[in-house]
């Protein structure tokens, strides 16, 4: 009788040696982060650096000087990271035998990798590669470590997808798969709680009184002076709101506003065209990976990515920008055309084209990225998409020409449009900056690569782990923009020595609003799976990088809620929790009592009332027959002279502010210059409000 020889059970050694190189390479790198002030202060405040430390054994201590020294503990950080490793190796060897302990090692190798790789270049960057690099390297450990962490939680073991994936032929997206009503209700949920949080942050800024009137609530102005034979216009500035921007997408929301004529409503309705990007999203992720669950992760990834929060509640506080309404625009127009939709696609792309002139960068981008894709091929009803999409794209070109070289200047009375100016030392008008570009490609060069764009890569795709760049054509579509976003010097000094220019507070505003349709379509294009066989496939299955889109997804979503921790100022940002921090909730979501004295202010002014009033107050005046700019800056409703306009009968000014430079009534240009002209009221606000009258005699 022969007897089965026994099965050799696949060797623990090399798998383990792995799982252990790993968590020390990994708490290496966080300790160091942790440690060196320089990276940790990109992080987050003081006291969420004490907190953390605290819970891994660590300390944050403050010398005899009042200097703060972060001190981690490496066992700790071993501890934190090793603990899980060792929990799913021995669920995975319970389970599995030895081949599980192996594939959870094989998916650790990324994190092996990038841990070594990032260690060598802190150690060999002060000696080789120069102190900007080492600034470079302290200015993205935020992303390094969210990178990190990301990869080591995308490697444990989760449950088997469930529903199948039905993946179409070669060279093609995948189809729709079973389950995906269950994901879409999931995904619709996160939006909703997404909207409401969002909204609530921005109505307590608003009952604070800490929303500005510039790029915020003078668009609800527009509203209101357009159905009451203003004009579409606010009284910021002399003429029509058309010399700044072609910018119109917000009048389609008049009979609303007709309804219930108030700033919340717009803020309701921008917090809910960001949340509904999701479903767009969704359609188009599913459509490339043929996978419900890999399109659950990446729309979840939206709501949690921090460059889309700033379009929320930017750096400066402002909540409100029309860009919000032609997001989901653009995401539909995608989508929809993708699934040759062609007509509806058309309607999406002329609704953004009225969100602002720049997007006609995105839509023209979009258009010859499709013609590419589809050009070639014999099919009747794909040479018509393509025919489509080159029209897209003239149609575009045409589009932002004539808004920036015709139609904004004839409403600034030939004046060239004002972003010309955001240039720099490049031009200061159109016709300068492609002077420039001609005669001195190397100075714009310099620009274009730069830390500073590097920069602007790694802050619009570390938060989804990379995942666009798989798709580089699909990229190219906002290649303009982008283009255009780095060469943009908002106030930037002369750069260091060896440095273009200075790396910029981005994407803190709303100028990259556009391109994030863009960035969404490259990613769930770059969840489909490439071919068996195929040697970049090989390559990555090697390196134990995630092959399903489920994967790949999932990392996506890690990615940009670990990103979100130190990038963003919603609740998922951990600036929000601190009580240090200028944009923590202790400072900003509070209640106050400055909208209630405010309102003491403004019972006593008839609406009928031309009222001059620092910004933030400026919000609540914007139903008044006219609502001035009170400020320092020149503006060419007083003739760019300083002051107020002459037809102006009461000037409310704000001392409590951040921005505020005036605390009290002697700092008050028009009691020292014209004390004739003006009076000032009683005070009934405790020095919050300072209110002056123009006198009847100087009015007559």
């Amino acid at each position: 009788m022969t007897r089965t020889p026994p099965v050799k059970r696949p060797s623990l050694l090399l798998p383990l040696f792995r799982l252990a190189a790993v968590s020390v390479l990994a708490a290496l790198m966080l300790w160091i982060i942790l440690s060196d002030p320089d990276c940790w202060r990109q992080l987050w405040p003081n006291d969420i650096q004490a907190g953390l430390l605290h819970w891994t054994g660590g300390q944050l201590r403050t010398d005899a000087a009042d200097r703060v020294h972060s001190e981690p503990s490496f066992a700790g950080l071993l501890l934190a990271v090793g603990l899980p490793l060792v929990m799913a190796a021995v669920m995975q060897r319970t389970s599995q035998a030895g081949a599980g302990v192996a594939e959870l090692s094989r998916r650790t190798l990324p994190c092996v990798i990038f841990a070594g790789v990032w260690l060598l270049l802190w150690l060999v960057s002060p000696l080789f590669l120069g102190v900007n690099f080492t600034q470079f390297l302290c200015t993205t450990a935020a992303f390094s470590m969210a990178l990190l962490l990301a990869l080591l939680w995308n490697a444990l073991p989760v449950p088997a997808e469930r529903g199948g994936a039905e993946v179409a032929g070669t060279g093609g997206p995948a189809t729709v798969v079973a389950g995906s009503r269950r994901s879409l209700l999931v995904v619709l949920l996160a939006a909703v709680l997404w909207q409401s949080a969002s909204f609530l942050l921005n109505r307590s800024l608003y009952d604070n009184l800490l929303v500005p009137h510039g790029d915020s609530a003078m668009y609800e102005e527009h509203l209101w002076n357009t159905w009451h034979g203003k004009g579409f216009r606010s009284y910021l500035d002399q003429g029509l709101f058309l010399g700044e921007h072609i910018q119109v997408v917000h009048l389609l929301l008049l009979p609303l506003h007709m309804l219930w004529p108030h700033y919340l409503l717009l803020e309701w309705l921008s917090t809910a065209c960001l949340a509904i990007c999701v479903v767009p999203i969704f359609s188009m992720a599913r459509r490339w990976s043929g996978s419900s669950q890999a399109a659950l992760w990446l729309a979840l990834a939206w709501l949690l990515y921090f460059p889309m929060h700033y379009l929320d509640i930017a750096i400066d506080l402002k909540t409100l920008r029309p860009s919000c309404y032609g997001l989901p625009a653009l995401f539909w127009g995608i989508d929809l055309a993708e699934r040759r939709r062609l007509k509806s696609a058309g309607v999406c792309f002329l609704i953004a084209l009225l969100t602002q002139e720049d997007f006609a960068l995105i839509t023209g981008g979009i258009g010859l990225v499709l013609w590419v894709l589809r050009w070639r091929t014999a099919e009747l009803d794909q040479r018509a998409i393509a025919r489509w999409s080159a029209g897209l794209a003239v149609a575009s070109a045409a589009w932002v020409l004539l808004a920036v070289l015709v139609v904004i200047p004839a409403f600034r009375g030939g004046e060239v449009v004002h972003y010309s100016r955001y240039f720099g030392d490049l031009g200061s008008s159109p016709g300068d900056l492609l002077k420039t570009a001609l005669t001195q490609p190397a100075k714009v060069a310099a620009i274009l690569f730069s830390q500073r764009t590097l920069l602007y890569v790694l802050v619009l795709s570390v938060p989804l782990a990379l995942l666009p760049l798989r798709r580089p054509l699909v990229l190219l579509a906002g290649g303009a923009t982008f283009a255009m976003l780095s060469l943009i010097q908002l106030g930037n000094g002369p750069a260091a020595a060896g440095q273009a220019v200075e790396l910029p507070p981005v994407p803190y505003h709303h100028f990259h609003a556009p391109l994030l349709p863009v960035i969404f379509w490259a990613a769930a294009a770059g969840l489909q799976e490439r071919l068996s066989g195929d040697r970049r496939r090989t390559l990555a299955e090697r390196a134990g990088l995630p092959q399903s889109p489920a994967d790949r997804a999932r990392l996506a979503c890690l990615c940009a809620a670990l990103t979100a921790v130190s990038g963003s100022l919603l609740p998922c940002g951990a600036a929000f929790w601190s009580n240090q921090a200028d944009w923590g909730r202790a400072r900003l979501y509070q209640p106050n009592d400055r909208a209630e004295k405010l309102q003491r202010v403004l019972a006593r002014i008839p609406p009928t009332a031309r009222v001059a009033s620092t910004d933030y107050v400026h919000t609540r005046l914007t139903h008044y027959e006219r609502s001035y700019d009170y400020s320092d800056y020149l503006r060419a409703v007083n003739n760019y002279r300083p002051g107020v306009p002459a037809d102006t009968d009461y000037i409310i000014i704000d001392t409590g502010h951040r921005y505020s430079t005036i605390r009290r009534p002697q700092d008050i240009r028009e009691l020292r210059e014209e004390p004739a002209t003006w009076e000032l009221l009683p005070d009934e606000t405790d020095g919050m409000f300072l209110v002056l009258r123009r006198v009847r005699a100087a009015a007559n």
